[in-house]
C-alpha cells in the first residue's frame, strides 16, 4: 500500500508513505486513553475498512500538501543569461524576463505556444512595392555659420585644401545629412538580411560621407585615402565596436554591421575633428538627404506608415502617411535651430 500511494501521488510538495496498520494498532483504538479514537463496538474494523480509512487519510493529507503548494513561494532556481542571449535580447545580464513575460498573449495557455514571432511574418515581396514617398528636409531661419576646420596639429593634413565643418550644412534652405526612413508600418513583413559593402573614406583628413546608413547584413568599409596614419573608433551599441589603427596605404577595414543600432559615432582619435555618423536599419526603407535637402523612398507597399527625419545635432521629427498601391505621396520637413545654434 505505501509503495501504491507514493508511486501514484500527484503532490510534489510531499511525499507520505502510508501502510495499513497491524489489527493491534486498530484493537488500540477503542482504548478510552488513546488521543484519536475509532469506536467500532469494541471490535477491530473489517480489513475493507481499515483500507477507506487509508485512503481518507491520504485525501487528507494530499488537500494539505496541495495548500502548502499554493501558498509557499516558488523555489526554482533563476540562471542568469550568457552575455551572448543578454545581447540578443538586448537585456542587461542577470535582467532577463521569464519566460511569461516574453511570450506573446496568443500563445500563453496553447498547446502549439513557442513558434518565433518571425515566423508569423510574411516574406518580403519586392514586386508588392510600388508606392514612394519624396520631399524636401528644410532648414528654418539663418543657418549657423560654417567655420573652417583647423588641422594644424598634422602637418600632413593642414596641406590639404581647407575644409569646412559639417554639422550643420544648409544649400538654399535645404537641410543635408538628415537620415529619413520607415519607423512604424513595416511589422508585417520579414526582409532579407542587406548585401555588399556600405563604404566610408578618410580623405583630406576628413570622412566622407559624413553621415551614413546601412541594412542589417551589409559591411562597414572605411578607407585611408590620405598620406598619413588614421585610427577608425566606432561607437556603436548592438554592433561590436571597435578601434583600429589604419597607417597610410592599409587595406581597408571591413566590420560586418549583424543588427540594427541607432545613430553612432566614428571618429578618429589621432585627429579629433574628423567624425562621421553611421545608422543601422533592418529593412531597406531608408535615405540620406542629399546637398538640397531632397529625399526620396521607393518599393514601399501600401500601407500607413511613420517617417521618421533625423539630424545628429537637431533631434527627430516624424509624421504619418498613408500610401495606396502605386500612389506618390510629397513630405516635407522642417527643422528649427536651437537656440544655442541660433546665436
Amino acid at each position: 500500500m505505501a509503495a501504491e500511494l507514493s508511486r501514484h501521488s500527484p503532490f510534489p510538495c510531499r511525499t507520505r508513505a502510508l501502510s495499513s496498520p497491524p489489527d493491534s494498532a486498530w484493537s488500540n483504538l477503542s482504548r478510552p486513553k488513546t488521543p484519536h479514537t475509532l469506536l467500532l463496538n469494541g471490535q477491530a474494523p473489517p480489513q475493507t475498512m481499515k483500507l477507506h480509512f487509508v485512503g481518507i487519510l491520504s485525501l487528507i493529507l494530499s488537500a494539505t500538501c496541495s495548500s502548502e503548494t499554493a501558498t509557499a513561494p516558488a523555489q526554482e532556481s533563476k540562471v542568469a543569461p550568457t552575455a551572448a542571449e543578454a545581447d540578443a535580447s538586448n537585456e542587461t545580464p542577470g535582467l532577463a524576463k521569464t519566460a511569461m513575460e516574453l511570450a506573446p498573449a496568443s500563445s500563453l495557455g496553447s498547446s502549439s505556444a513557442g513558434a518565433s514571432p518571425l515566423e508569423d511574418k510574411e516574406k518580403w515581396d519586392a514586386s508588392k512595392g510600388d508606392a514612394t514617398v519624396s520631399g524636401r528636409i528644410t532648414f528654418k531661419g539663418k543657418a549657423p555659420e560654417r567655420k573652417t576646420i583647423d588641422m594644424g596639429s598634422d602637418a600632413k593634413c593642414s596641406a590639404h585644401e581647407k575644409a569646412l565643418e559639417e554639422t550643420i550644412i544648409v544649400t538654399d534652405g535645404g537641410l543635408q545629412n538628415v537620415v529619413i526612413s520607415i519607423s512604424k508600418g513595416l511589422k508585417g513583413w520579414k526582409f532579407p538580411k542587406g548585401e555588399g559593402a556600405v563604404k566610408l573614406t578618410q580623405k583630406g583628413c576628413v570622412y566622407r560621407p559624413h553621415v551614413l546608413a546601412v541594412q542589417a547584413g551589409q559591411k562597414l568599409e572605411v578607407s585611408n585615402n590620405d598620406n598619413t596614419v588614421h585610427n577608425v573608433h566606432t561607437f556603436s551599441r548592438r554592433n561590436q565596436a571597435f578601434n583600429m589603427a589604419q597607417p597610410a596605404g592599409a587595406a581597408p577595414i571591413k566590420k560586418a554591421m549583424k543588427r540594427k543600432d541607432k545613430l553612432f559615432l566614428v571618429k578618429c582619435d589621432m585627429h579629433d575633428w574628423m567624425k562621421a555618423y553611421v545608422v543601422v536599419f533592418d529593412h531597406p526603407f531608408f535615405t540620406v538627404s542629399d546637398a538640397t535637402g531632397a529625399f526620396s523612398l521607393t518599393g514601399l507597399p501600401p500601407g500607413t506608415y511613420t517617417i521618421s527625419a533625423q539630424h545628429e545635432t537637431l533631434g527627430t521629427q516624424s509624421a504619418e502617411v498613408t500610401l495606396a498601391k502605386g500612389a506618390s505621396e510629397t513630405l516635407n520637413v522642417v527643422f528649427e535651430p536651437k537656440k544655442a545654434d541660433s546665436k
